[in-house]
């Protein structure tokens, strides 16, 4: 029997527009570490939580903020082309902050469990960098 353990693959947080920190997602972990494995259990994931069919191969994602192609959700999110047509590193930074669009993602978020104490994960992140930097 081998027990050797694997060693931890980390990754630098990368904080999306709506606050998200993409390094958590599923989707991004497979296409930074080019694990097809970890492809392969998301499709399984998605077919069993919500009847949707991936193909392994379309779970690539370098993150929100990178100008290439998204999987899922991302690849249409309204608050992500809002905040690029704004020009703002994220939502935090944003006078509007929290519009309607952002509210309603978060609340997405904490309908699929990316949330902390029913609030979701991107708002919190969102309000550190607000606090953090002194916006609001």
């Amino acid at each position: 029997m081998n027990d050797t353990k694997q060693p931890v693959r980390e990754l630098d947080p990368h904080i999306a527009y709506c606050g998200l920190d993409c390094s958590g997602c599923e989707v991004y972990q497979a296409t930074a570490f080019d694990d097809d494995d970890l492809r392969n259990a998301y499709s399984k994931k998605v077919l069993a939580q919500f009847k949707i069919e991936v193909e392994p191969a379309s779970v690539n994602c370098h993150g929100c903020r990178d100008a290439r192609p998204k999987s899922g959700y991302c690849a249409w999110c309204q608050v992500r082309t809002c905040a690029i047509d704004r020009g703002y590193e994220n939502c935090a930074h944003c006078p509007d902050y929290a519009c309607e669009k952002l509210d309603q993602v978060h609340a997405a978020m904490i309908n699929v469990g990316k949330a902390v104490d029913g609030v979701a994960s991107a708002k919190i992140n969102l309000e550190a960098i607000r606090r953090d930097q002194g916006l609001g």
